[in-house]
């Protein structure tokens, strides 16, 4: 059954292209030879432009003058098993995923001890592989 009303398929300006607005804007720019940053600071600090122009340039301008701050690595400490073994492996996963659960290290911090362990897992892994096909070669023929 066709859609009733509403955009065809295809129909208009395609999601993401530049408006005519957008496109004027930009040639200004780059007809007073400034960068787009410069122009958006130039809009925020025209006290004559419309504000809903001034607060256009504030939120487009903002993650350049104020990007988003970086989490502060930490060290922190957790008492885990024996990572040498298969057994020793799960339980340092549980031990992780319990510390994550009740906030005592960050979801972000369980990930990296997680990658760590499963490297250690792994490295454990290859090295029983390489056994068993060291084994194999040397079998009976």
């Amino acid at each position: 059954m066709a859609k009733v009303g509403g955009p065809r398929p295809g129909a208009g300006r395609p999601k993401g292209s530049l408006s005519k607005r957008h496109v004027e804007l930009l040639a200004e720019a780059a007809a007073e030879g400034i960068t787009p940053i410069e122009y958006m600071l130039q809009v925020l600090r025209d006290e004559s432009a419309p504000e809903e122009r001034r607060n256009w340039a504030a939120e487009k301008s903002a993650p350049y003058i104020h990007p988003r701050p970086q989490p502060i690595a930490r060290c922190i400490e957790i008492k885990l098993p024996d990572t040498g073994t298969v057994e020793g492996i799960k339980e340092a996963l549980s031990v992780i995923t319990a510390a994550a659960a009740r906030g005592q290290i960050a979801p972000a911090e369980a990930q990296s001890l997680s990658a760590l362990v499963e490297a250690q897992r792994k490295a454990i892994e290859t090295g029983e592989l390489l056994q068993r096909i060291e084994r194999l070669e040397e079998g009976p023929c």
